[in-house]
Order: C-alpha cells, then structure tokens, then sequence
C-alpha cells in the first residue's frame, strides 16, 4: 500500500493512484496520521510504504514512527524525500537529523541511497525486511552512478568504489556523489586514495568498515547530513572500538542550519562542494 500526506506530485508518484487505485492511500495534510494508519495497514497484513518529505516524517511524525512502527514486528517502510539540504526551502523542509534520529530507533533499518540504480533496488529490498525501515528517497532527476546490469543491493552491505592507498573515503547517499566527484579531482592532483559506499546505516557490516579503515592514517566521511549522529558517527563508533584506528574527519553539514538556495549554493556555502571537498583531503592528507 503506497501511502502520502496530500504529495503525490512532491514525492514522484501521481501516476499511483490513476494506475493502482486500490493501493493508494492518501491521508491529507497529517504526516502523524500516515504514519499511525500505516502502522495499522501492516497489522491487517499490508506492507505500507509511507511517502513524504524526510523533515516532516522524522521530526513531525517521530514519536508516531517509534511508537506505531517501530516497536512492532510488520514491515513498515517510511521514505523521505528532500533529505538534508537538497530542499532549497532551508530548515522548514531540511532534514539534517533524520539519519540520527532513525539511527537510534531499536532494530530499525536506516539507508540512504545514492542514485536511481539503488533506490530501485533499496524500495524492493526494504519490502521484505521485518520491522521497521526508513530510506532516504530521490526524486525529479535522479544521477545515475552505479551500473543496473552490475549493482547489486543489499541491506547492510558496502562498496568500494575505488580502491587505492593513502587517505580513505567513506560515503553514503548524495554524499556519495559528492565523494566521486571528489574523488576525480583528487585524481587529477595525483594523490592516491579510496572511496568506500556506505548505503546502510543499520544493520551495517561493521567488520567491512573497519577493513576499509584499517592500516590508513586518515579517513573522511561525506554525507548529506550533519556531522552529529550520521554516517560520521557511525565510522567514530567502529573505529573507537579498535586500537590503531585512523585519524577520522567528518565532512558534512556542521553544527549550524544550513542556508537556503541551489544545492550548488548550499554545499558551497558549507564547504561541501567537490573544490572544498578535495582541498581539505589534500590538506590533511
């Protein structure tokens, strides 16, 4: 049952309810609401995949999702869309906490996709999972980044995009574009590195991580997200449990709200476009 609160055009599916309408479900502007009704579709035997923007289904409808979703054993899945500073609309419609948020909710499953090769394969990985699932969700012009004939998902494993010595590089979701973006002109300069892709952030092979991390001097994370509780404090909390673990620099969104405007706009005002990105690399490095 695919589910929204009154934004269908907002979140890329107004072809649902003319094509399949007995498995929609629109329940006006009440992202509580979608998340409740949601979780009592999945008690009747339904999989609902509840659609809205990222920022109203973590911090409007939050207790909603612990409560109606999480503490149940149906598959719920809830997609956020817009998320971190992809909205133009600054904090109203960011959501630089929402990975933190659902990081923390017991047994909840947490992605953040990078491109339209993964989301595809995510949506139909997270219908199978039991319990709660909350995905980042792309929409408009989606970048493609990972090959379909080759890419192959799947909950808690990561990529290496590159391999290489020197600093490492860890990415997860729009990050993950940013970082290959980074990764060229890093290319370019001649300094040798690697890039891991980190889709999910619970459950997640911590063991695959730590491989990646171990035996460098330095490791950067890149995420579409704020530096607090993300895919940053994920890499700290595996390399804190190591010894001889790399000096860890996280490049995110920093302790701040994040300006309004272009995506372009935006990551260069927080230093997180490709020029900034491999600049801090290179100076660190």
């Amino acid at each position: 049952m695919i589910m929204t609160a009154d934004l269908q055009p907002y979140v890329d599916i107004f072809r649902v309810p003319k094509e399949k309408p007995k498995q929609f479900l629109d329940v006006g502007m009440a992202e509580q609401n979608l998340l409740s009704v949601g979780a009592g579709i999945s008690k009747a035997g339904f999989i609902p995949i509840a659609t809205t923007f990222a920022c109203y289904a973590s911090r409007r409808a939050f207790d909603q999702m612990v409560i109606c979703m999480g503490t149940g054993p149906k598959t719920c899945v809830v997609v956020g869309f817009t998320p971190g500073i992809t909205s133009p609309a600054r904090i109203h419609h960011q959501s630089t906490e929402d990975l933190a948020m659902t990081r923390a909710i017991p047994h909840a499953t947490v992605i953040d996709p990078a491109d339209a090769t993964e989301f595809i394969q995510v949506i139909r990985a997270a219908v199978k999972q039991p319990g709660l699932v909350y995905t980042r969700g792309l929409r408009g012009t989606v970048s493609r980044l990972l090959d379909p004939e080759k890419y192959l998902f799947e909950i808690g494993k990561t990529y290496r995009l590159k391999e290489g010595g020197g600093p490492g590089i860890i990415a997860t979701g729009a990050g993950t574009e940013w970082a290959i973006e980074t990764s060229r002109l890093l290319a370019r300069a001649g300094v040798d590195h690697a890039l891991l892709h980190v889709p999910t952030l619970k459950p997640v092979r911590h063991e695959e991580i730590w491989k990646f991390c171990e035996g460098r001097s330095q490791v950067f994370s890149i995420e579409n997200h704020n530096i607090v509780g993300g895919l940053g404090g994920l890499v700290a909390e595996i390399v804190a449990n190591h010894r001889g673990g790399p000096k860890l620099t996280r490049l995110g969104v920093p302790d701040r709200w994040a300006p309004g405007g272009s995506l372009a706009y935006i990551r260069k005002s927080l230093g997180l476009d490709a020029e900034s990105l491999a600049r801090q690399i290179k100076e660190a490095a």
